[in-house]
C-alpha cells in the first residue's frame, strides 16, 4: 500500500491563521501575517470566496517509486467545478503511481464548499475514525470556528451572528458551533459519504457520465492515436481525462457531466 512521506493535516493551522487575521495591524510581532506560506492572501478576508489551496505531496509505492501527487485542503468547486468530477470520479486527492498504477487516497481533510449548492464541509477521508479522534476534531472545529465568528463580529460591527439570527433566516446550526451569516458547516467523515451527498444535490444531467476509449496491444501509435482523440473529445466539451496503463493495457477514460459526456459517446459512435 503506497504511504505519503508527509501526512500532517495543515487545514486547521490555515483556519487559526484566517481566524487570527482580523486586520489588526497592532499585531506587527506575530508570524501570522506570514501563515500563508506564499499563497495569495486572497483567501475570502475582503468577502470574495477562498481560492482552492492545494500542496504537492510525496508519496512512496510499494513498487519503490516514489513521486508526488497534488493534494488540495480547500476545494471551491464554485470557483473550480472540475474538481467536482474528479470527486464523482473518486481522483480528487488520490495519488497513482505511474510505475505500476497502484492507488491511494491522501489521508488529509479537506475543506469543501459548494456555494450555489449551499454546501460547506470539512472533511475527514477516514470514515472509521475512533470515536475519541472524531469528538477531539470536533472540539477543535468548535473553538476554531468560535474564533472565525468573534473575528467577523469584530470585522463588521452591528450584524448579528447569533444561532437565532440565522435560525430565523432558515438556517439550522450545528449544535454548539456558532456560524456567521453563511451555510452551516457540517462535518463528513468518509469521501464516500461527501460523494454521496454532493451526488444527491445534483441534477440527473449534472451527474457523472463517462466514457472509456481502450487501445489493444502495445503499439505506440495506437495508444497515441486514442490519446489524441480522447484529448481533442474532452477539451471541446469541457471534460476531463484520466488513463490507465499497465504493461499491453492502456484505456483512457473522458469523464465529466452525463450531458457533456453523452454527447461525446454519440460522436464515437456515429464515427465508429
Amino acid at each position: 500500500m503506497m504511504k505519503p512521506n508527509d501526512n500532517r493535516d495543515p487545514l486547521l493551522a490555515d483556519m487559526y491563521d484566517v481566524a487570527d487575521d482580523d486586520g489588526d495591524d497592532g499585531d506587527d510581532g506575530d508570524d501570522g501575517d506570514d501563515g500563508d506560506d506564499g499563497d495569495d492572501g486572497d483567501d475570502g478576508d475582503n468577502g470574495e470566496a477562498p481560492e482552492t489551496r492545494a500542496s504537492m505531496l510525496s508519496v512512496t509505492c510499494d513498487c519503490g517509486a516514489t513521486f508526488t501527487s497534488v493534494v488540495y485542503h480547500a476545494v471551491n468547486v464554485t470557483l473550480e467545478p472540475e474538481l467536482l468530477y474528479q470527486l464523482l470520479a473518486d481522483s480528487l486527492n488520490v495519488a497513482v503511481c505511474p510505475n505500476c498504477g497502484r492507488r491511494a487516497r491522501s489521508a488529509t481533510p479537506f475543506v469543501y464548499h459548494d456555494m450555489a449548492r449551499g454546501l460547506f464541509a470539512y472533511v475527514s477521508p477516514d470514515a472509521d475514525l475512533p470515536d475519541e479522534q472524531r469528538q477531539a476534531l470536533l472540539e477543535n472545529l468548535r473553538a476554531v470556528y468560535s474564533r472565525a465568528v468573534e473575528v467577523a463580529e469584530r470585522l463588521t460591527p452591528g450584524a448579528d451572528t447569533s444561532t437565532a439570527a440565522r435560525a430565523g433566516r432558515g438556517a439550522q446550526a450545528a449544535p454548539g458551533i456558532p456560524e456567521p451569516d453563511a451555510p452551516p458547516m457540517q462535518v463528513i467523515f468518509g469521501v464516500e459519504q461527501l460523494r454521496a451527498l454532493v451526488d444527491s444535490l445534483l441534477e440527473p444531467d449534472q451527474r457523472l457520465g463517462k466514457v472509456t476509449l481502450t487501445a489493444p496491444g502495445s503499439a505506440t501509435a495506437q495508444r497515441d492515436r486514442i490519446h489524441a482523440i480522447a484529448q481533442r473529445l474532452a477539451s471541446e466539451a469541457g471534460c476531463l481525462t484520466e488513463t490507465i496503463e499497465r504493461g499491453s493495457e492502456y484505456a483512457i477514460t473522458i469523464y465529466g457531466p452525463r450531458s457533456r459526456v453523452g454527447v461525446i459517446a454519440r460522436a464515437l459512435r456515429q464515427g465508429a
